[in-house]
C-alpha cells in the first residue's frame, strides 16, 4: 500500500512539474489524417469519398495563449460521380500551405485545448479531370481544371503530451470549373511534435 501511495504522489508531482514548465516559443512536428470532401457537379449525383493528408507543421507561440501555425501538406481528395454506366471519381491532388491563427483557451495539467482559423493555399499537382458522360450512348464529354484553390479553415484541437489532435472544416473561395461546385472538406488530423 505504501508503494502505491508513493507512486501516486511521485506521479502527481511529475504532472505538476510538467504543467508548470514554460511553453516553448517554437514547436515543430509531423501530422497526417483523413478527410471527407463534398463537391457537386452539374447534373450528377455525387457522394463523398475518403481522402488523406500528410505533412509538416510549425507553431510559433506568443504570450496569452496566442499562436501562429504554418504547415505544408501533401493532400489527396476524392468524390464519386454516380452515373448509369460505371461510376467515376473526381480527384484533387495538391500541395496545401495553411497559415492558421489560434488561441489556447483551456489549459489542463497534461492537455491544452485550442481553436484556430486561417487561409489555406492549395496548389494542384495535376489537373482535375472528370468524364461527364451520363450514359453509355451519350457523347463523351470531359472537363479539366488546372486552377489552384484558396480555402478558409476553422477548427479545434487538443495537445496531449507530444500529440496533437485536430478536427476542422474548410471551404473553397471559388469554383474549380463552372460545372464543379466550391469544395467543402472535413478533416481529422493526428500530429506528433518533434520539438
Amino acid at each position: 500500500m505504501k508503494k502505491v501511495i508513493f507512486l501516486t504522489l511521485f506521479s502527481l508531482a511529475g504532472i505538476s512539474l510538467m504543467a508548470q514548465q514554460k511553453q516553448k516559443a517554437f514547436e515543430m512536428g509531423v501530422h497526417g489524417g483523413w478527410s471527407s470532401t463534398k463537391i457537386y457537379v452539374t447534373n450528377f449525383h455525387t457522394r463523398t469519398h475518403w481522402g488523406y493528408a500528410a505533412g509538416l507543421f510549425g507553431r510559433i507561440n506568443f504570450d496569452g495563449g496566442l499562436y501562429v501555425e504554418p504547415a505544408i501538406d501533401y493532400v489527396h481528395k476524392e468524390v464519386v460521380l454516380e452515373r448509369s454506366i460505371n461510376d467515376d471519381k473526381l480527384r484533387n491532388t495538391s500541395i496545401d500551405v495553411p497559415v492558421l491563427f489560434g488561441v489556447k483557451f483551456l489549459n489542463f495539467p497534461l492537455a491544452r485545448v485550442r481553436g484556430y482559423a486561417g487561409p489555406v493555399a492549395s496548389f494542384l499537382l495535376k489537373p482535375i479531370k472528370a468524364n461527364l458522360q451520363p450514359r453509355a450512348d451519350a457523347p463523351k464529354r470531359e472537363i479539366s481544371s488546372t486552377q489552384s484553390m484558396f480555402y478558409l479553415r476553422a477548427g479545434v484541437g487538443a495537445d496531449i503530451w507530444l500529440l496533437s489532435l485536430d478536427i476542422n472544416y474548410e471551404f473553397g473561395l471559388k469554383k474549380f470549373h463552372p460545372e464543379i461546385s466550391i469544395p467543402q472538406t472535413a478533416n481529422v488530423t493526428l500530429g506528433f511534435r518533434i520539438f
